[in-house]
């Protein structure tokens, strides 16, 4: 297996998500061990001078000699970034693409890595999945994991959950910002001032989830644990209950599970 130290790593696109990961990777590999290229050299650049990365002025100079090819590139152009590298790129060297609905199929190469992301990643809070063709050896693949390990937690999934992770785990913080939003919204109403009431709110989330993934005990456990007898918060879970509100998360994540099929048969 490969010293982690002495990998190369690529990566095509430091937008939002790419530039969260490609600073998660440089905590592991260091930073003069990735280099990075954009829709234009001036962005990859601003990107590098800020992060200590290598700025490249091409999609093929920046994966010439990687070991891993990362490509944070929207949906629409992974096939035409794929063809434009893919002489440039090493026979050895290990594709790991985070294009949303685009599958390990379409990517066509025999030793790629198909991961999804999400946006906490940037604070290293993030959930990514994973899952690889058979190409990719078990040594290779620990190499991926070890280099995401800085962005949150990774985890290996089987292809077929994959369109699930993205609308629960890839699209799932814009719900919870909306959450967020909300009950900040309900707490200005009754009095607390805007900036205040954000923190309450995102506070209260981060707080309950690290309980549920601490505590051992289940989802419905904890609710229980929150509600007394004839208290407040049970007249809250009524009120959303009335409103559909577990409907319309379902439902949100659907629209998204289904949109992340239609991306994947385009």
């Amino acid at each position: 297996m490969k010293d982690i130290k002495d990998i190369r790593v690529a990566c095509v696109g430091c937008g939002v998500m790419g530039g969260a990961l490609v600073r998660a990777m440089a905590k592991v590999v260091g930073a003069d061990r990735i280099t990075v290229s954009a829709a234009s050299y001036g962005e990859a650049s601003s990107f590098a001078e800020k992060t200590g990365v290598r700025a490249a002025k091409t999609n093929a100079d920046a994966v010439s000699g990687a070991d891993f090819v990362f490509l944070a590139v929207k949906p629409a152009y992974i096939r035409d970034v794929l063809s434009e590298i893919r002489p440039f790129v090493r026979k050895d060297a290990v594709y790991v693409s985070m294009a949303a609905g685009v599958t390990l199929k379409t990517i066509g190469e025999l030793r790629a890595v198909r991961i999804m992301p999400n946006i906490p990643a940037t604070v290293g809070e993030g959930m990514v999945a994973l899952c690889s063709t058979e190409g990719v050896s078990s040594d290779d693949l620990s190499l991926v994991k070890t280099l995401l390990s800085e962005s949150g937690r990774v985890d290996e999934i089987p292809e077929r959950l994959m369109d699930g992770v993205t609308a629960v785990s890839g699209s799932g913080p814009a719900y919870a910002f909306l959450f967020i939003e909300a009950l900040a919204d309900a707490a200005v109403r009754f009095g607390m001032p805007r900036k205040q009431a954000y923190v309450y709110a995102a506070q209260t989330l981060k707080g309950a989830a690290e309980l549920f993934l601490n505590d051992g005990r289940s989802v419905s456990e904890l609710k229980d644990a929150v509600c007394s007898p004839a208290g407040t918060t049970i007249e809250g879970v009524i009120a959303l209950e009335e409103s559909g509100f577990r409907a319309a998360v379902i439902n949100a994540a659907t629209a998204a599970f289904e949109k992340s099929v239609e991306l994947g048969q385009k």
